[in-house]
């Protein structure tokens, strides 16, 4: 991204893609594809050609610039009455495919928000995290990549600069529909609710949940008792990992059960657990269970 100064005084920022990367996409994807197969690390059972089909796709458009700046727009128009965030305007007399031109937005990186107050750090992170809950349940539309680098925070105002909408998509409504009744499982401690709906995100195959059932549900209380104790949720309280990490190697080491997810969920959940690393790196807490419960018309 560089930063461009107009002849009335106005600063734009100016994005400008490496040549011919556009047309490198399928075989560098190709490549790597071979690469993790001749090291041994994707099984030979694994079916990985539709997350690549996905991912070439989803590449390709992150490329396309003109389609970047519609979704811009996109976002402009859903946020435009939510003061927590500011997205650019895109500049249609010099953008083209390879170079997107939009007004200069200020801020400092979102990461530095780690030295900042409780209050501040927390503010910030409930404006994101619920962004992602209206793109997933409200919107049917998701930015789905979480890197830190797209978001800036202004300090005078607090507010938040959305800046990279390449990977911004439309989300099947059955995507949706499984990810509000997972959580709506969550919430009532439903395990058998939990494992319907694992399985139909894809996280969880049939043939998994046989083989390991006992342990998902260890897993599954472990998580659910965490996520329920009163008051703010903690991101920075990191003390149930080191149990679910010791659950999970029996899973993580049946390579014969290994599944991938639909592209679709995983490009959802990539931004979940982004949000939730940034949640994590500010050492948020944030009031996550009365945000779901309402967002989602939940029973207290």
């Amino acid at each position: 991204m560089h930063r461009a100064r107009l002849h009335d005084g106005r600063l734009m920022a100016v994005k400008v893609q490496y040549p011919g990367i556009a047309n490198s996409i399928e075989a560098d994807v190709d490549n790597v594809a071979a690469l993790l197969r001749l090291s041994g690390i994707i099984p030979d059972g694994l079916d990985v050609k539709p997350l690549l089909a996905a991912t070439k796709v989803q590449l390709k458009e992150e490329a396309d610039y003109l389609r970047e700046t519609e979704q811009m727009r996109h976002y402009a128009t859903l946020l435009a009455d939510d003061d927590r965030f500011v997205i650019p305007r895109p500049h249609d007399a010099w953008t083209s495919a390879e170079i997107l031109v939009m007004d200069f937005v200020g801020g400092v990186p979102i990461e530095t928000l780690d030295t900042k107050p409780q209050d501040q750090r927390d503010s910030a992170m409930e404006a994101l995290l619920d962004l992602v809950m209206r793109e997933l349940f409200v919107f049917g539309f998701m930015q789905t990549d979480p890197n830190f680098a797209n978001y800036r925070w202004q300090p005078d105002s607090g507010r938040i600069a959305l800046l990279d909408f390449g990977a911004a998509k439309p989300i099947p409504p059955g995507i949706s529909q499984a990810y509000r009744e997972m959580l709506a499982a969550g919430f009532a401690r439903d395990r058998e609710a939990l494992r319907g709906t694992l399985i139909a995100l894809g996280f969880v195959s049939p043939g998994l949940l046989a083989a390991h059932r006992p342990v998902l549900d260890a897993m599954f209380d472990t998580i659910l008792a965490h996520v329920h104790t009163p008051g703010p949720f903690d991101f920075a309280d990191r003390s149930f990992m080191e149990q679910i990490r010791t659950l999970a190697v029996p899973v993580a080491t049946d390579r014969a059960n290994w599944h991938l997810p639909p592209a679709d969920t995983l490009f959802v959940q990539r931004k979940i657990s982004g949000m939730a690393m940034m949640a994590v790196r500010l050492k948020a807490r944030i009031p996550l269970m009365t945000m779901v419960r309402d967002l989602l018309n939940l029973p207290a």
